[in-house]
């Protein structure tokens, strides 16, 4: 509960700047790594940073990563990954935001800090802030009231400072148009593919000629480390059958969590029409979508809603009174209108397209809940889940504890799972029967021969790995892979001949030969792209951003590239034919999207700016050793 509530009281901006100068901070050196007060992990401007403080940043971060990498975070991996480094850093950019405040004449009042804090759902009962629960929650979180209020204070002077910082970022039109043009704009192409695979049987390299390419080119055959291992596999799904829930134990769980469980029953509500013909043309719901959109940017800009239902709203029965609806329950309205009302928060605003028109809804209180119809069978399956989950976790943690005085099948035929086995493979290779699935794979990389695994977390429930074959990394001799290192030369060879025939059909393409022709004598056929665009890429392909990007340079002046584009071996000969200009209606639509993602980034940098301004000019001293 206090890690959601954590995570809610963070921006996304603090987060995502504070990671970026985090980085920054830790390769621009600032201070020294070493031994110095016992108590103490760091001074910035005379603020010293606790050692508990260190600690406890150092080990969030650790946890972090060991859930990430499902529990197989080896002393190796974190002292690679610098986790000492990152978390002095993070309190060392908190530390310099935080002395920043006063500098800049902001404070966060005990007005602004009950406010923030009872705006949590999770204190929140039938949509009140409630201080039982409030008090309840923080005694089960094992907080303090005191701490807990402190640590939102400055959570919420973080979040000032940054909306200070941040607040000259704007957004003119003509970027907008810009950003709006490079995402939307289409461009369709002709082009050719020469394929290497049609040289490649002219291809009869000598041993010589092999023996040669096999030692100018190593690096390409060396082999990375590779293990086989025997694994068993307790899925949770094998558990379900044994989990016996108590009858009161689904009520329990629901009373605990009741804000997960419910939705709103009552809500008190405006709305905004903005009416449709019975039978409207595709011009008159995008007339209509419009009107409500530009109402929903007045106010989100701060315009009041009862004024603009006043003055727009064509819903005769409340315009009068700005729209108030009063107390609303579900199946009062339309389908269409209750899917957006209900799922609003209170004081958000939604539209819903309805048959007798756009609606623009503001809801303004939520004076009931009520527990969702199958609350019951949710926490029930989620309950079951959960324990079945840690049965199969049990019974493999059994196995390791068993495997190393017993063999595997043994330990398999025990507890009722089979013996599987893999062949070797390396760290980016799928597994027989798994796929690719990373944690997996690292943690069979770093066993040795009869070395059991800790317990592996997989998508489906936990595995215990045994290792039976390690394969350091090397390069095999050429007698061992001489086949394969003929392979690759023809392949080679085969490209170099069909980049050379790709240049000279270029060449004829450019000196005015029709495209057709030059196919036609060539023995290739033209094929068309269809219009794309840049995000979808070439041919839908969106890694293909060499074809791309050369694809949106050409124009009906310029009709083909320099040269051929090489693209997953084969060469590509690209040929403009039609561009498509963005649509200024569909720009309409998208305004406030792009605009928010627009300010949003150059708020970061803004922000990574300032902060890195900072903390050159701040004295920092290190008394942590790396």
């Amino acid at each position: 509960m206090l890690q959601w509530l954590r995570k809610a009281s963070s921006s996304w901006l603090i987060a995502v700047a504070i990671g970026a100068i985090v980085v920054v901070f830790v390769f621009w050196g600032v201070g020294s790594y070493r031994a110095g007060r016992a108590q103490q992990a760091a001074e910035v401007n005379g603020t010293v940073i606790p050692m508990a403080a260190f600690i406890r940043e150092y080990n969030t971060l650790v946890k972090q990563y060991q859930e990430q990498s499902e529990g197989e975070l080896t002393p190796e991996m974190i002292k690679a990954m610098h986790l000492k480094a990152m978390a002095l850093s993070k309190l060392v950019e908190r530390t310099l935001i935080l002395q920043a405040a006063p500098h800049l004449g902001i404070d966060v009042t005990n007005a602004e800090l009950r406010q923030h804090i009872e705006s949590y759902p999770a204190f929140q009962k039938n949509g009140r802030f409630d201080s039982k629960r409030y008090f309840w929650i923080l005694s089960r979180s094992h907080l303090s009231p005191q701490d807990f209020e402190a640590s939102e204070r400055q959570q919420l002077l973080i979040r000032k400072v940054v909306a200070d910082v941040t607040s000259l970022a704007k957004i003119s039109d003509g970027e907008l148009k810009e950003l709006f043009r490079i995402s939307t704009e289409a461009v369709n192409v002709n082009y050719l593919t020469v394929s290497p695979k049609k040289y490649l049987a002219q291809e009869h390299p000598s041993d010589a000629a092999v023996a040669r390419f096999y030692k100018e080119n190593t690096a390409q055959f060396r082999l990375p480390n590779r293990v086989r291992v025997k694994y068993l596999i307790f899925a949770t799904q094998d558990y379900l059958n044994r989990v016996k829930l108590d009858p009161g134990e689904v009520k329990d769980y629901l009373g605990a969590h009741e804000d997960e469980y419910s939705r709103p029953k009552e809500i008190r509500a405006r709305q905004i029409l903005i009416s449709l013909p019975a039978k409207p043309t595709e011009a008159e719901k995008r007339q209509a979508v419009q009107k409500v959109e530009a109402l929903a940017r007045q106010i989100k800009e701060g315009a009041s809603f009862a004024q603009l239902a006043r003055a727009g709203s064509q819903d005769a029965a409340t315009k009068a009174k700005g729209g108030d609806l009063g107390v609303v329950k579900r199946g009062q309205h339309s389908p269409e209108w209750d899917k957006v009302a209900f799922n609003l928060k209170a004081g958000s605003v939604g539209v819903a397209a309805t048959p007798k028109g756009i609606y623009l809804i503001k809801v303004e209180d939520i004076p009931a809940t009520e527990l969702v119809p199958d609350a019951a069978q949710q926490v029930e399956q989620h309950l079951k889940q959960e324990r079945a989950r840690q049965l199969a976790k049990d019974a493999a943690e059994q196995a390791r504890n068993e495997l190393p005085q017993s063999s595997m099948a043994a330990v398999a035929q025990k507890l009722g799972v089979t013996v599987k086995e893999t062949p070797l493979f390396a760290l980016t290779d799928p597994v027989p029967g798994l796929g690719m699935v990373a944690r997996f794979n690292e943690a069979a990389l770093h066993l040795k021969p009869q070395q059991v695994s800790k317990v592996v977390k997989l998508p489906a429930g936990f595995a215990v790995l045994q290792g039976v074959e390690f394969q350091a990394a090397h390069l095999p001799t050429l007698a061992q892979i001489k086949d394969q290192v003929k392979l690759a030369l023809k392949q080679n060879l085969a490209g170099k001949k069909a980049g050379a025939e790709a240049t000279r059909l270029l060449g004829m393409l450019k000196s005015g030969k029709p495209l057709a022709q030059v196919a036609a004598a060539a023995g290739l056929s033209v094929q068309n792209s269809g219009f794309f665009t840049r995000p979808q890429g070439f041919n839908n392909q969106r890694q293909a951003e060499v074809l791309t990007g050369a694809a949106f340079q050409l124009s009906k002046q310029h009709p083909y590239p320099q040269k051929p584009l090489r693209w997953e071996g084969s060469y590509y000969l690209l040929a403009f034919k039609d561009r498509r200009e963005p649509n200024a209606q569909d720009f309409e639509k998208v305004r406030d999207q792009l605009r928010n993602r627009l300010l949003q980034a150059k708020q970061q940098m803004i922000f990574a700016s300032w902060l890195d301004g900072e903390r050159r000019q701040a004295k920092i001293q290190v008394y942590v050793e790396e």
